[in-house]
């Protein structure tokens, strides 16, 4: 009797386990960032490069302010860089697909709400807007993970709502906060049984 108890709980043990082995993982294999922000010097650090079961791949992206005078920053939801998602290109149209980062900053603001993935969103449509001084950097933690990427491959980093997108201003004129963040994602390749 003990025996046929073992076996059963073993089978059960590992049934369970088969859906969490079955979820693929993936790795940020490289970044890259181009930018031509007058004033302005964006970086970005990977801090997790692994998209597994147990945790996201990590992101901090850094803006400095490189100029001798402070520069405006407008975002929404959260500042300075917004709600951003990952894309199959720089320029998706609509119905493309977008995978949207998470970010501990979403969770501290009131503008803003994220459901897991992405899967709900709600913006409160006022803008952010606060000067970064000369020689001041901010830096935000944006994570990523594995199930809610639909294939390893070449994703960009874009501003999850065109129409909210980041500017910045010295003076009067609001500039797009254009830059170029590329990731290679690599799918992990895992130990068979």
């Amino acid at each position: 009797m003990k025996r046929r108890t073992f076996v059963t709980a073993s089978t059960l043990s590992v049934a369970g386990l088969s859906g969490c082995l079955g979820d693929t993982e993936y790795r940020i294999a490289s970044t890259a960032v181009e930018t031509s922000l007058e004033g302005l010097s964006l970086s970005v650090d990977l801090a997790v490069a692994d998209a597994t079961i147990e945790h996201p791949a990590a992101l901090t992206l850094s803006l400095e302010n490189t100029a001798d005078d402070p520069i405006r920053i407008r975002s929404y939801g959260v500042w300075p860089f917004g709600v951003l998602a990952l894309a199959p290109s720089l320029t998706p149209g609509e119905d493309t697909w977008k995978t949207t980062l998470f970010s501990p900053s979403y969770e501290a603001s009131t503008r803003i709400e994220v459901g897991r993935g992405g899967s709900s969103l709600s913006l409160d449509g006022t803008p952010i807007t606060r000067p970064l001084d000369a020689g001041e950097s901010v830096s935000r933690r944006y994570e990523l993970r594995g199930d809610d990427l639909s294939g390893a491959g070449t994703k960009y980093v874009i501003d999850r709502f065109e129409r909210k997108a980041t500017r910045y201003a010295t003076g009067d004129d609001w500039n797009a906060l254009d830059y170029r963040l590329r990731l290679s994602i690599d799918e992990k390749r895992r130990l068979p049984f």
